[in-house]
């Protein structure tokens, strides 16, 4: 009984960043490496999604913009960008009197660049939240029951490879994967992939 309402509280609770980098992060990194490189907001996205194509199933979609933030916000492991220097302000010199008219040429207009950093984070919907917090209670609940987690998220790394492992698994004694839960963990792979 009081598993049951740990594990809906836990479900229901929204994702704490600290907690989703120890669980995500550390669960194959330690602490000195994942903490030891300071990149900029886009690169620390895609080291994340780098490390999301190695275990789709342990970060998901939704992961990689919150630790994106938690890395750079707040571990506070971003470089900051350089500003672009100004030239120095040179004296005014006038030039001596010509006997032949002079052309003015007017500088092009500089476009100044868009910081990457300040583009919008994915907001990832409320129904995909709802999906793979189910589907992660799900994969934890019925696949550690034979197996560590860390063997499943490392099996799991093609659409189609874990619907195979799914549908194989399914029928082995005491799995209790029903139908309805391997359309949901279909859906939610789906997603994911």
């Amino acid at each position: 009984m009081m598993l049951a309402l740990v594990l809906a509280l836990t479900v229901a609770a929204p994702p704490n960043a600290r907690l989703t980098y120890e669980h995500k992060c550390l669960y194959c990194h330690s602490e000195e490496v994942a903490e030891g490189r300071r990149f900029t907001e886009p690169q620390w996205r895609r080291v994340i999604e780098q490390m999301r194509k190695k275990a789709p199933l342990l970060i998901s979609r939704s992961d990689v913009d919150l630790l994106t933030r938690y890395m750079t916000q707040t571990l506070k492991l971003g470089v900051a960008t350089p500003r672009p220097a100004t030239p120095p302000v040179k004296p005014e010199v006038k030039p001596p009197p010509l006997t032949f008219p002079t052309v003015e040429l007017k500088p092009e207009p500089v476009e100044e660049p868009v910081a990457e950093a300040s583009l919008p984070l994915d907001e990832v919907p409320p129904a995909d939240a709802a999906l793979e917090q189910q589907a992660t209670a799900l994969i934890s609940q019925r696949c550690s029951k034979c197996h560590s987690l860390g063997r499943v998220y490392g099996r799991l790394d093609t659409f189609e490879r874990s619907m195979a492992t799914l549908s194989r698994m399914r029928f082995k004694t005491g799995s209790g994967i029903t139908d309805d839960e391997l359309k949901l963990l279909e859906g939610y792979l789906r997603t994911q992939f």
